[in-house]
């Protein structure tokens, strides 16, 4: 029998340990079933070809979409800290199965805009709240530094979901029709909204929360016994906490221009691109699958990307871990520059893996930096910032394709990814450094034998 003089933890530790270690398969699975978008291979061409758009108008309301992704982030994140990350992303899947299907009939521009926005805000509420659920439920294990792991797992996951989804949406879109492949998403995007119930919320305060789960108990009733905050107080605490913190604001900046330039290159120019080449799902079932294929190579570059993150960011370190995903894209985006081949898709496969590294390392590196109160708050600013990134990048991409050609829309990417994620990689690297040489200082400082007390 052990006693409370053994070293054992409590039994009801160990029972706390096992409901929260419940949530990593749940999230694993709450991630691959809404990872099944079985429209996004096709999405920029149902709207060039079944509702007749050009790149330069389909650039303009996707513009709209980030715009609204911007504006929707903090608010729905402070939502997540205040009423809770599951509710956030139970939420966040029923609003994705309806604007789906409101996407998926949009007739009209109005009605297309209401399907954009629905979404736009719907991956807001998903968007801080999941990552922050999962770092919290680590800290209760104390197995935080598993952080990176588990969220390139998940991501792995959802990637991997896609990889089925990119395969089944060409031919799909060929035996029945867009509107009725969107409408397929759709019922996963409920579904996610369901598996996200089994979820069990991890206390969100500092004050509530246990590190060292092995000494501190945290009761069944925590979560209702912490300090209730209003939504405005939990957005204005989360930029506060970024805003005091130039090392965060800048790697944000930094993490997320390297994230959304791959991410148009990745999900919005591909598409035409292959069918300019001459490969349409909706010319027939073998085509769509030969489409299917093609576009499998992105996706299956971020399930690799997602699961080496970890191994990344052990190997190179945080100063480094970002900075060579950095470089190395600026070198693969040489390939769609310079080339106007069809082949170039494999080099998009090798900027699909980079951006699937960014989200687990980044994340991992702003959590640890971070209180608890507002972590979804702040995770969510760092999705803020790609939409932002993409939301001005995007339409000029789309414009340039369509007025000169696909080579010249990829270069101005690659200017882009030099000149100002050149620039953000430099201030965040001098900032970095200058907190590691205080920290170091101050661990000196408290190791430093004290002097001799005089005789």
């Amino acid at each position: 029998m052990s006693t409370a003089f053994d070293g054992a933890p409590p039994p009801e530790v160990l029972q706390m340990r096992r409901r929260f270690a419940r949530n990593i398969p749940v999230y694993y699975l709450f991630y691959g079933v809404s990872g099944f978008l079985i429209w996004m291979p096709i999405w920029v061409i149902y709207l060039q070809e079944f509702r007749g758009m050009s790149l330069t108008q389909i650039g303009s309301i996707e513009a709209i979409f980030w715009i609204t992704v911007v504006i929707a982030e903090v608010p729905t994140g402070a939502v997540a800290d205040r009423w809770g990350r599951r509710v956030s992303l139970v939420l966040g899947g029923a609003m994705f199965c309806v604007g789906s299907v409101v996407f998926a009939f949009s007739s009209t521009y109005v009605v297309l805009l209401v399907a954009y926005l629905t979404i736009a805000v719907a991956m807001t509420m998903y968007s801080g709240a999941g990552h922050a659920l999962v770092y919290d439920t680590l800290r209760q294990l104390g197995r935080t530094e598993e952080y990176e792991k588990h969220i390139g797992r998940s991501e792995a996951m959802a990637f991997g979901s896609m990889l089925v989804a990119t395969l089944l949406g060409g031919p799909l879109v060929a035996l029945i029709g867009y509107s009725e492949t969107i409408l397929v998403g759709a019922v996963f995007m409920g579904a996610a909204g369901a598996v996200a119930l089994f979820l069990r919320e991890p206390p969100r305060s500092e004050a509530a929360i246990s590190g060292e789960p092995t000494s501190q108990h945290v009761s069944r009733n925590s979560v209702a016994a912490e300090p209730r905050r209003s939504v405005l107080g939990n957005m204005l605490g989360g930029v506060r906490v970024v805003w005091s913190s130039k090392l965060l604001l800048w790697y944000i900046l930094f993490a997320t221009l390297l994230s959304g330039v791959i991410m148009i290159s990745t999900d919005f120019l591909i598409q035409p691109l292959v069918v300019y080449h001459g490969v349409d799902p909706a010319s027939g079932v073998e085509t769509g699958l030969a489409y299917s294929g093609i576009l499998m190579s992105p996706v299956a570059g971020m399930v690799v990307g997602s699961l080496l993150a970890a191994w990344i960011a052990s190997r190179f370190g945080e100063r480094r871990s970002l900075v060579i995903p950095l470089m190395v894209g600026a070198l693969v985006f040489l390939a769609p520059t310079l080339w106007d081949s069809l082949w170039v898709v494999v080099a998009i496969g090798v900027l699909a893996a980079i951006r699937g590294m960014i989200r687990p390392i980044a994340t991992g590196y702003i959590n640890r930096r971070i209180p608890s109160d507002q972590r979804a708050t702040v995770l969510s600013m760092f999705e803020l910032s790609t939409a932002l990134v993409v939301a001005i990048v995007l339409p000029q991409t789309g414009a340039v394709a369509d007025a000169v050609g696909f080579p010249a829309s990829f270069g101005l990417l690659l200017v882009v990814l030099i000149g100002a994620g050149g620039l953000f990689a430099l201030i965040w690297r001098l900032l970095h450094g200058r907190e590691q040489a205080r920290l170091a200082f101050t661990l000196n400082s408290m190791t430093k034998p004290q002097a001799a007390a005089p005789r």
